[in-house]
């Protein structure tokens, strides 16, 4: 009954690791960033553990081969490597360690140690004499008086405690008063990717105590074999933050899409050819990609109406913010306001606007690229602004009588 618990247990946390795995290297595909390609391969690691963790495959791996417990050397190794990912995940989220040499003179220390450990392990593995039933999970209690068996978990434990340890350290000092400032959203994760990492330390607990209570004549076998879950979860729960942080995004994308879509169907209505063929991955399937082509939309769009931009507009939107109006972002009331009564114009067949009323550059055009978004996704919100219509209004009558006298 307890093994087919863990076999369904196992089983079914090894497939949604290796799915967000999936969906990890497809993102990191798409944009090579190298948290992308860390979080996925942890992913990974986290799956290959859960199977080697289901006793049927512990036993057909360990058949295959021909070596029992081959298996054990294959999880603890994964493990270790696993546990190595979110160690680099921690200093891949310091903003002074972003960049290329951060990451690699953390590699160049600590992969000497990794691979002392690795190798330490096989020796002591292959060493070791492991006569009799090679029972799934159980290697540490029923080997318990053999001496390489204890000093390959021993060896494990060590090397586990010591990259726990850098890590939470690590977490620490990212949520410290003095660190760098974290959105609520990252330090959330951070706090969920630390106790994950200490989540760990329960294998080692487990085994030790299976190991104890095996010397000392009292079998504790379920909890030998529970405690090869524990790494497996661990990676699974400091995975889970990551993966939160993307959906957040994912939703926070699809609500600026959305939050677009008024300001779109403004620049494009009166040139539907501005609009790009879709792609493949174009929809509410891929946010990021269908949030990029709204973008690079409205800028084609606002860029074919610039004939038609008056700065009337622009100069209503300013004198009412002079005379006390609050609750409204100038520049972007002055883009919407200015953007409104361009595609009106074109739309109603007038004339581009005057040389001396022709508006140099569209308000916020000098926003830096990365500000761009936020900036076009104000500009939505406020093309319905009561200071907007208000200065559209404005803008119409001074224009009819700038006409007036010419």
């Amino acid at each position: 009954m307890w093994h087919a618990i863990l076999t369904s247990v196992s089983l079914t946390a090894a497939a949604i690791a290796l799915y967000l795995a999936t969906g990890k290297a497809l993102a990191a595909r798409r944009e090579p960033a190298v948290p992308l390609k860390v979080a996925a391969s942890s992913l990974f690691l986290a799956g290959v553990i859960f199977l080697l963790a289901t006793p049927a495959v512990y036993r057909a791996v360990d058949t295959a081969s021909g070596a029992p417990h081959l298996s054990a050397l294959l999880a603890n190794t994964v493990g270790l490597l696993c546990v190595g990912h979110a160690h680099l995940m921690s200093v891949l989220w310091h903003p002074e360690h972003r960049t290329g040499g951060a990451l690699r003179r953390t590699v160049r220390v600590w992969a000497p140690f990794y691979a002392a450990t690795i190798v330490a392990m096989t020796v002591l593995y292959a060493r070791a004499d492991l006569s009799g039933e090679a029972r799934p999970l159980l290697l540490a209690p029923d080997y318990v008086h053999a001496p390489d068996v204890v000093a390959f978990h021993l060896v494990y434990f060590a090397m586990l405690a010591a990259i726990v340890t850098t890590t939470v350290r690590r977490c620490r000092a990212l949520l410290a008063p003095q660190g760098p400032r974290l959105t609520p959203e990252l330090r959330r994760c951070v706090v969920e990717f630390a106790l994950a990492v200490a989540l760990d330390m329960a294998y080692v607990v487990c085994v030790l105590a299976a190991m104890i209570g095996a010397a000392g004549g009292q079998r504790l076998d379920s909890v030998a074999e529970a405690a090869w879950l524990t790494t497996a979860v661990s990676g699974l729960v400091a995975n889970y933050s990551l993966v939160r942080l993307s959906f957040l995004a994912r939703r926070q994308e699809r609500r600026d899409y959305q939050a677009l879509r008024p300001l779109w169907q403004t620049v494009v209505r009166a040139d539907p050819q501005l609009v790009l063929a879709p792609g493949l991955l174009w929809g509410g399937w891929d946010t990021r990609i269908a949030l990029s082509r709204r973008l690079v939309e409205i800028r084609d769009g606002a860029r074919s109406l610039s004939p038609w931009m008056n700065s009337a507009p622009a100069r209503a939107v300013d004198q009412l913010a002079r005379r006390g109006f609050v609750g409204f972002d100038v520049v972007a009331a002055q883009a919407a306001a200015t953007l409104l009564y361009a595609a009106d114009a074109r739309g109603r067949g007038l004339p581009p606007a005057d040389t001396d009323m022709l508006l140099g550059a569209l308000p916020g055009e000098d926003v830096p690229a990365a500000a761009e978004r936020d900036h076009l996704v104000l500009v939505a919100r406020h093309l319905g602004h009561p200071v907007v219509i208000e200065a559209l209004v404005r803008a119409r009558r001074m224009t009819a009588v700038s006409e007036v006298r010419g």
